[in-house]
């Protein structure tokens, strides 16, 4: 049956008009480009919602707190369960940025490799002399230079100061508290950052559906 199936695939590629696989070659190459506005665009928004997500969050658990303190009651298991709450949400802005980062990356890859496919052949004697992208192994994954990364550290840094706050409030006799918590802080933005560059540059070695869906690495 595998055989078959070959020799089947093998017909329907060789019937297929040279013209109708410029025409989807086409197609896609303008699709893709949509897709990527679509991925570039949904970074900038994720950010936003991220940062009035925070705002919103400090706010709460900032008002509750001095509400306790006026009224002589305990609310503090209401302010770090808001926290807590904003923690979580801040990772998954984050895990978000990130996995978008792979999406982007496979999708500008991809697209440049139909421009490389076309022009190779200089069409109608146009050399590409200005150097437009046709390499298909960029760009990379894990870039420290590009804005996205960027937007992945000042996303880690919002988290990390959500969890600095937490231990403020949940030290609050501690005498040391604010020295613990700006420590803590900084280990875990270390840890997100950490974690994330290691993910994407695991990606390096793959194919783009490997990249996405998981699956073998490309040798």
């Amino acid at each position: 049956m595998s055989n078959q199936a070959n020799i089947i695939m093998n017909n329907m590629k060789s019937a297929i008009p040279v013209e109708e696989g410029a025409n989807f070659l086409a197609r896609d190459f303008n699709q893709c480009f949509i897709q990527l506005r679509h991925y570039d665009s949904q970074m900038w928004a994720v950010c936003r919602f991220a940062l009035t997500a925070y705002v919103a969050i400090v706010g709460a658990a900032v008002g509750v707190y001095q509400y306790s303190l006026d009224r002589g009651i305990d609310l503090s298991p209401l302010v770090i369960s808001v926290l807590t709450v904003g923690i979580v949400l801040g990772i998954m802005m984050y895990s978000l940025i990130i996995r978008n980062r792979v999406y982007f990356v496979v999708i500008c890859r991809y697209i440049n490799e139909h421009r490389a496919l076309f022009l190779d052949a200089e069409p109608l004697g146009f050399a590409n002399s200005s150097g437009m992208y046709v390499d298909s192994g960029q760009p990379t994954y894990f870039d420290w230079r590009s804005w996205q990364s960027f937007l992945a550290y000042i996303t880690a840094l919002l988290n990390s100061a959500l969890v600095a706050l937490l231990m403020v409030f949940m030290l609050d006799s501690h005498p040391c508290r604010w020295q613990l918590a700006g420590a803590l802080g900084l280990f875990v933005w270390f840890c997100q950052v950490w974690l994330g560059v290691t993910y994407l540059k695991s990606r390096e070695k793959m194919s783009g559906s490997a990249a996405v869906f998981g699956g073998d690495r490309q040798e």
